[in-house]
């Protein structure tokens, strides 16, 4: 394709297909350098605030504390999935480079995404967005939803 940045406008539309002829319950699309993440589910890509809530709202279930982060172009739900776990968010400006700098001493940055696919699930490993590891949980997630039975 011309163009493979899974947030580009029928880049993953190959992947849907093929999840669909296959029946995937999930599929997962990296760009070239693997820094932005898509997940496919139900025959639609999800949006990446959606992702981002889903990892968020994954890793808090599995004990991860520390702080949230956002940038202000995302949407709020990380930050009322976090308050509700009583842990700290923060809404950053955008790009990873102050998304990665959320946090403080006392509660070190844990998790942070941006709408645009990027996702820094294990910042203290990789200190930017990273496709990779955020494809691992998006894997792991519906792994552990399917084995308790979601759809």
């Amino acid at each position: 394709m011309a163009f493979p940045n899974p947030e580009e406008p029928g880049a993953t539309d190959l992947l849907k297909a093929l999840s669909a002829r296959i029946g995937a319950d999930v599929a997962i699309a990296e760009d070239p350098d693997a820094d932005r993440c898509a997940v496919v589910c139900g025959g639609r890509q999800l949006t990446g605030d959606e992702t981002g809530a889903l990892l968020a709202d994954w890793l808090l279930r599995r004990g991860v504390r520390g702080t949230y982060a956002s940038s202000l172009v995302s949407g709020s739900l990380m930050h009322v999935i976090a308050a509700a776990a009583r842990q700290p968010s923060a809404e950053t400006p955008t790009g990873f480079k102050w998304i990665i700098r959320a946090g403080s001493d006392d509660a070190p940055l844990v998790y942070g995404y941006e709408e645009a696919l990027g996702y820094a699930v294990t910042p203290s490993v990789a200190r930017d967005k990273d496709g990779i590891s955020a494809a691992l949980a998006a894997a792991l997630l519906a792994a552990e939803l399917k084995a308790e039975g979601a759809r």
